[in-house]
């Protein structure tokens, strides 16, 4: 029997966003969000939601982020605070309902470097949660930024993913001389744009290359990248060999097959086979995994959950190849963690071989 795992969903844990607004002493922007979407806070009404479309259990990224409130985002006390108060939430919802949410770790990005490694291990060590979570766009600090590469280092040792999120707030104007993006740009628009820019920083600065166990896991199918590929790559043979610029990187053509190394979920805010169909072609089935973004919806989950399956459903693929899309490559990536952390704990438990003193001495 195939198992369900939507590998991208949301949750806010308890309280998590009245101590955010605490902080900043006003409402926070997803605070009517919120109050129209009961299945992003209330677990019962998820769960429910989940049997009904026969969904086995759901990976859920925390919201808000840290990045969205500056006060908390650059006071490193304060982030390291809300950081752990959210995925100590995070741990009691996997306690409440075993084996049917995966908790993702909220990190304290600008905190520093020591902070967020402490953070993820931490939560993955203490907590059992699943990984972390980065949020990326033109507001904060770009993912090739030096404070990332212990983190990068630390989830490649620990064995878990690390979840890639866009950030870019309605505040940040489209053009200099606004002052906030019109008509949803920074929303439709701008976190595909985001998400791949984030993608295309970690792969030019050899990420990979560096931390080649490292698993990273992208939203919205993989962004732009499945459908500009060809463009792309014909753009850095281009420009390379016909106008001399040097990219500056340690990677080496062909760039695009880089890119091939994410992980990607199944996220197009509806029945879209073709796109995600794409997907699968350019990264391989091996790295798609069913994710829907639910609940963030209009109606609380109730289109993008059937959706996502409807559409995972109508790829032309083997029963085998659906199969890991629907959970096998999810729980290969949660097995490998849990397996690491097996074994950390065994050789602390293991007995002790005696030493063997050597003759003549006592």
């Amino acid at each position: 029997m195939t198992q369900k795992i939507d590998a991208y969903t949301h949750l806010s844990p308890p309280g998590f966003l009245d101590f955010l607004e605490g902080l900043s002493g006003s409402p926070h922007v997803f605070r009517k969000l919120f109050a129209n979407t009961p299945t992003l806070v209330d677990t019962d009404q998820r769960l429910r939601q989940m049997d009904k479309y026969g969904i086995d259990s759901n990976v859920v990224v925390p919201l808000p982020w840290i990045e969205g409130i500056r006060g908390v985002y650059d006071d490193p006390a304060l982030s390291v605070k809300a950081a752990r108060l959210c995925n100590d939430g995070l741990r009691m919802v996997t306690l409440a309902h075993p084996g049917r949410f995966h908790g993702v770790a909220l990190l304290p990005s600008a905190a520093g470097p020591q902070q967020m490694v402490s953070e993820l291990e931490r939560s993955v060590e203490e907590l059992g949660l699943a990984g972390g979570v980065l949020f990326f766009g033109p507001t904060v600090k770009p993912p090739d930024h030096p404070d990332y590469e212990p983190l990068y280092q630390k989830a490649e040792q620990l064995d878990v993913p690390l979840w890639l999120h866009p950030c870019r707030p309605g505040s940040h104007a489209d053009y200099p001389e606004e002052k906030f993006s019109k008509y949803l740009i920074w929303q439709t628009l701008g976190w595909v744009t985001d998400s791949s820019v984030a993608m295309a920083r970690l792969v030019f600065s050899g990420v990979f290359q560096r931390y080649p166990d490292l698993k990273l896991i992208t939203h919205h199918h993989g962004a732009l990248i499945p459908t500009f590929a060809k463009r792309m790559q014909a753009c850095y043979e281009s420009f390379e060999e016909c106008s001399g610029i040097d990219l500056q990187t340690p990677i080496e053509q062909p760039y695009i097959d880089h890119f091939k190394k994410f992980y990607c979920d199944t996220a197009s805010l509806g029945f879209e086979p073709a796109t995600i169909q794409l997907a699968c072609d350019f990264f391989g089935v091996e790295r798609v995994l069913f994710g829907s973004d639910s609940p963030m919806d209009s109606r609380s989950g109730e289109i993008f959950t059937p959706e996502t399956d409807r559409t995972v459903a109508a790829l032309k693929l083997t029963k085998a190849e659906r199969q890991s899309i629907y959970g096998g490559n999810m729980l290969q990536l949660l097995s490998r963690g849990r397996k690491k952390k097996q074994k950390k704990a065994a050789a602390r438990t293991a007995p002790q071989r005696p030493v063997r003193r050597a003759a003549g001495r006592r």
